[in-house]
């Protein structure tokens, strides 16, 4: 039976990813069912996606990508400037429940993806673990802690640390606290493909 992510009555998606994927799969001359069958997404759920009335969680957005040959980082766009002022940061949606997204890299930064992350009390990137298209990711914490799961093993992150690992190993991150939200800032290079 095909799998319907958690996020599916979350927050809506961030504008322009849905429309990007719909013209994707269009490019490619691929339906609903094809890409459904392919993810093991349901074909209502890839529908709400495409129409950015839902945000798929990071392990659905990546297997959507992964099928649609495009890399996940195509969905965000930023200032083309090197320089990204706080206030100009772009916000976009990489899955997960409680967690907040900004791109501090350009949009066509090919080399690296660094992203601002704030994550509420007992958010997630997601329950489900994914791997990234990448070679390297890093992420150092700025406030708060973070869970990072990494295949079987969990590492707890506080204030200061940093933490680099292979992304294509399957992996997932929560903020533990009951109470307190989480600041990170996540590296991954190349961008993710």
């Amino acid at each position: 039976m095909a799998d319907t992510p958690t996020q599916r009555n979350g927050g809506k998606a961030s504008p322009r990813i849905g429309h990007l994927l719909r013209e994707r799969r269009r490019q490619l001359d691929l339906t609903l069912d094809a890409v459904a069958s392919a993810t093991s997404l349901t074909k209502g759920f890839l529908s709400d996606i495409e129409r950015d009335k839902t945000s798929p969680s990071v392990a659905s957005l990546v297997k959507l990508c992964d099928v649609l040959g495009m890399p996940v980082g195509d969905l965000f766009s930023s200032s083309e400037s090197a320089v990204v002022k706080a206030n100009e940061r772009a916000p976009i949606k990489f899955g997960g429940t409680g967690v907040s997204d900004h791109l501090l890299t350009p949009s066509g930064s090919l080399r690296l993806q660094a992203i601002w992350t704030e994550i509420a009390p007992r958010g997630t990137g997601g329950e489900q673990l994914y791997a990234l298209r990448s070679e390297e990711e890093f992420i150092i914490v700025l406030s708060g802690e973070l869970a990072l799961q990494l295949e079987d093993e969990t590492f707890i992150l506080s204030k200061g640390d940093a933490l680099t690992f292979d992304p294509r190993r399957l992996h997932t991150f929560y903020n533990p606290s009951d109470s307190e939200p989480t600041t990170a800032i996540f590296v991954m290079t190349p961008k993710p493909r």
